[in-house]
């Protein structure tokens, strides 16, 4: 094995073994109080044209109750893969509620979200407001009380600004992501 992929798997075995005693919060399924943050790479294949389009972004999401959460996300366009893409800037903010199914310290989801979203094409130089809606489903897996691995998958549903269509489209991530104990649910 290469140096770095030792290194990995070191790192994730340590941060197992050293979460195991202090997340026992999140290990029993409670949640409630916990805000959470990512940033990452979206790759976002779009239905109604062809190409791969990729975002940046992230979210921040509060735990009101061990199975419900309140989330807010943001997603810039940085590129595409087939030059030129039909997209030539977006931007989208997303808020919405999650519903888990906590099962020790993994959490499978779903949620919806509305919003809306700017977009320039690279038909028209103009930029368009308009509505977007999402419906999405992932997995979170609590590593450490500060630390967790996710992966999602969403369907953002929102119209086309210069054709009678929708500009629909799947985006997923996954990564490393940070959550911060809000309140003590101990007492």
């Amino acid at each position: 094995m290469e140096i770095k992929t030792k290194i990995g798997v070191l790192l994730i075995g340590f941060l197992t073994m050293a979460g195991t005693a202090t997340t026992q919060i999140l290990a029993n399924g409670e949640r409630s109080g916990l805000l959470q943050t990512t940033a990452s790479i979206y790759p976002s294949q779009q239905l109604n044209t062809k190409g791969l389009n990729v975002y940046v972004g992230g979210y921040m999401n509060y735990h009101f109750d061990d199975k419900y959460s309140f989330r807010g996300d943001i997603y810039q366009f940085i590129g595409a893969q087939s030059k030129p893409g039909y997209v030539n800037d977006h931007l989208q903010l997303q808020a919405g509620f999650m519903r888990y199914f906590p099962y020790k310290r993994l959490d499978p989801f779903v949620g919806l979200q509305i919003g809306f979203s700017a977009i320039q094409t690279n038909e028209r130089s103009e930029r368009i407001y308009n509505s977007a809606f999402a419906a999405k489903a992932g997995l979170n897996y609590h590593v450490y009380k500060f630390f967790y691995f996710f992966l999602e998958l969403q369907y953002i549903h929102q119209t086309d600004p210069w054709h009678a269509r929708p500009l629909d489209q799947f985006m997923g991530t996954g990564g490393l992501g940070f959550q911060l104990p809000c309140k003590n649910v101990r007492q």
